[in-house]
């Protein structure tokens, strides 16, 4: 099954439930770009660049340190928020996370 990008499943589950037009434009016009899929290397070389250590990482991203551990060796995979997450991170830094 292919995977489809964020804006086009919320674009059409308000239309299977009858959101007024103007709220399915307001979804199209946002233009929500597709979660990129990432390897057990990617999430290892965003740690790595930030410079952190797995707890550390792990508590910025509210999961166990176990977790990083199984995504870094690639046993585990993070769902679709983890990846926006981590895909978010790793453009524009953990001062992303600061309030």
């Amino acid at each position: 099954m292919k995977r489809q990008t964020l804006s086009k499943t919320l674009i059409e589950t308000a239309k299977d439930l009858g959101f007024p037009k103007i709220t399915v434009e307001k979804l199209e016009a946002l233009g929500i770009p597709e979660v990129k899929d990432l390897s057990a290397r990617d999430i290892k070389k965003i740690r790595e660049k930030i410079n952190v250590s797995q707890g550390v990482f792990a508590a910025l991203l509210n999961v166990t340190s176990s977790t990083i551990h199984k995504w870094e060796q690639g046993t585990s995979r993070p769902q679709t928020s983890a990846l926006r997450l981590l895909d978010i991170i790793s453009a524009k830094g953990i001062s992303v996370l600061r309030s």
